[in-house]
């Protein structure tokens, strides 16, 4: 009987470390990729000051229609920008935890 145990110990042993490894790649995209979140936001704000810039530089400020274009576009991509970096922070926070334990199981 106490082959059985042994055998099923050592299985599960296997089995856990290859869950270890297997949450170390899978820690890391995720990382990676609430990462992106973050840069995808920074680039969106960066693009619509850009657009803003550009249209009120070399364009007809005098028309309203225009001003009125050059307000929702550069509005809309800064809103969606913040929305990107306060997901960024929400999925940071949620899952820092995980980050930590990934840290003390590399140990």
């Amino acid at each position: 009987m106490s082959h059985n145990i042994d055998e099923e110990i050592i299985t599960w042993d296997s089995i856990l470390k290859e869950v270890i490894n297997n949450s170390e790649q899978l820690v890391k995209d995720l990382l990676e990729g609430i990462k992106y979140i973050a840069a995808a936001g920074i680039l969106i704000i960066a693009l619509g000051s850009y657009i803003l810039f550009i249209g009120l530089r070399y364009g007809k400020t005098d028309d309203p229609i225009f001003l009125l274009i050059m307000i929702i576009v550069s509005g809309s991509n800064f809103l969606l920008g913040l929305f990107n970096l306060h997901k960024y922070i929400q999925l940071r926070s949620r899952y820092s935890r995980l980050f930590d334990i990934q840290k003390e199981i590399k140990k």
